[in-house]
């Protein structure tokens, strides 16, 4: 898959999208800016959909997964039927991403990474890249989850049709093993 491709490769009038990461990344106020949004109570609770409508006209119905180890069980759930996945990580906090990045690459499903640049931090993309190690085929992104356009934009990128990306095996980021995984 070229850089400039998206991760979902084809046309569609609507596509289901997880928007995941770890506690605090953004993932709510992503799902707000993007239109109209579902949260029941607060957000980081069990069930928040919304949906946005790309220029091109299709919808991307966008499903928060869980953060809570107890609700874990949902995320097979979730992801079924889901063209891809947006992994939204705090540069200041990369291991709390960690476990929805291995979710993604254990069952195949195509993500890209958005840096959520106004939780802080000043690394760049290669060297968030390097930090995640995600292949070159994942493409990584800077995002304002606050922002509309921007996420917006983040969106396109997914759902932008293109060449299938291909899943590279790396290693694992088990939350208790982060050793070597931290920017210094």
């Amino acid at each position: 898959m070229s850089a400039d491709s998206g991760v979902v490769g084809r046309a569609a009038s609507m596509v289901k999208v997880l928007v995941t990461g770890g506690a605090g990344v953004g993932k709510s106020c992503f799902l707000r800016a993007a239109g109209r949004s579902t949260l029941p109570g607060q957000p980081g609770a069990v069930g928040e959909i919304g949906y946005a409508t790309l220029p091109t006209g299709v919808t991307v119905v966008l499903h928060v997964t869980p953060e809570l180890r107890r609700w874990w069980w949902m995320w097979d759930h979730l992801a079924l039927g889901a063209a891809g996945a947006i992994v939204l990580v705090d540069t200041t906090r990369l291991p709390v991403s960690y476990p929805a990045m291995d979710y993604l690459d254990a069952r195949d499903l195509p993500y890209l990474v958005a840096i959520n640049r106004p939780l802080g931090g000043t690394r760049n993309r290669r060297e968030i890249r390097d930090a995640l190690q995600v292949s070159a085929q994942v493409p990584v992104l800077t995002c304002d989850a606050t922002e509309p356009d921007s996420v917006l934009a983040v969106l396109r990128r997914l759902a932008s049709p293109g060449v299938p990306p291909q899943h590279h095996a790396r290693p694992s980021h088990h939350p208790l093993r982060t050793e070597g995984r931290r920017l210094s």
